[in-house]
């Protein structure tokens, strides 16, 4: 995009694959360090933290990584589920991982280590959640920042387990199996091979690729990739997942540097077979307001070339 009298044009791009219509306009962003929005909740002192080693030696974990009395990650029942075995119009179960026993600690700060374990246990819950025949849809996803929905500043992240399949990941299966009967290969095969030349390329090192999408939603969209065409994070070897931690802690950590809060998420359809593992990370910089409400185009106002460039600096 070339400027017009020093303002960088907006353009319209569209995702057809996720049913995305984006106007990128980057002549109306700042420099991320203009910008404190890494807002948190009220924190509370780690003697009155749910999630301390004191305040959970009596709970009842699904899983301890570790030692009881020295854990490293613990998941946990969501107790203030969404979801519930307990409820009959809205069945699944609700889950907390907490991500390390160290208080006001981000996960951003944690060693690659506790980052491969993170994603160990992510594949450990999917697994064990999939073993209930009425689960069709298991989401993994974390909140980090105040802007970003979180509710406590111990770091964690949750597993949502339904039997309901949002019809926007229906859709988004459809048409990406609409692309593989056209063309006789994988729509994101075929995209990160793309990414990996050009100019939204942010690391590519290894099993895994990291790029900024065409049609970013979000200031900084990131989306991880398995170059290896694996169905869910259950199926990633080793060597994969040190691949991704060190990709995902790299990334969050230019998040963390530019004070910009985060989700980031990934969707798994336990029933069909063939999908191809991303996880998508959709920093919180900017708030949609009245035009991306009303009209449902969504307004960037960081182009994903851009994005690229600043998640290849050094820290």
């Amino acid at each position: 995009m070339k400027k017009q009298g020093g303002v960088q044009p907006s353009e319209i791009r569209i995702d057809y694959i996720h049913d995305r219509s984006v106007i990128i306009a980057p002549g109306r962003s700042k420099r991320p360090h203009d910008f404190e929005t890494h807002s948190m909740p009220g924190g509370v002192p780690a003697s009155e933290c749910v999630f301390c080693l004191k305040n959970l030696e009596k709970v009842k974990a699904l899983e301890w990584d570790g030692p009881r009395k020295k854990w490293r990650l613990i998941s946990l029942k969501n107790i203030f589920p969404i979801v519930s075995p307990d409820f009959p119009k809205a069945y699944g179960h609700q889950e907390v991982i907490v991500e390390t026993p160290d208080h006001d600690v981000e996960l951003a700060e944690l060693p690659v280590e506790q980052f491969e374990k993170l994603i160990s246990m992510y594949a450990r819950r999917t697994k064990a959640l999939s073993l209930d025949k009425k689960i069709r849809y298991i989401l993994i996803f974390k909140n980090n920042g105040g802007r970003a929905g979180a509710t406590l500043n111990h770091a964690h992240s949750q597993v949502f387990a339904s039997t309901f399949l949002p019809p926007h990941i229906q859709d988004k299966l459809s048409r990406a199996q609409e692309y593989r009967i056209r063309y006789g290969r994988c729509y994101y095969c075929d995209l990160w091979r793309k990414e990996i030349k050009g100019p939204r390329r942010i690391i590519n090192d290894g099993t895994f690729t990291a790029f900024a999408p065409y049609a970013s939603s979000y200031n900084y969209e990131a989306w991880l990739i398995s170059k290896r065409h694996v169905d869910n994070v259950e199926q990633l070897t080793g060597e994969e997942r040190h691949d991704m931690a060190k990709m995902l802690k790299r990334l969050l950590e230019r998040l963390a540097v530019a004070k910009i809060p985060y989700n980031f998420y990934l969707h798994q359809d336990i029933v069909y077979p063939d999908e191809h593992f991303y996880l998508r990370i959709a920093p919180r910089r900017d708030v949609w307001a009245g035009l991306e409400l009303g009209s449902r185009l969504i307004v960037n106002t960081v182009a994903p070339e851009e994005a690229a460039k600043f998640y290849r600096l050094k820290k």
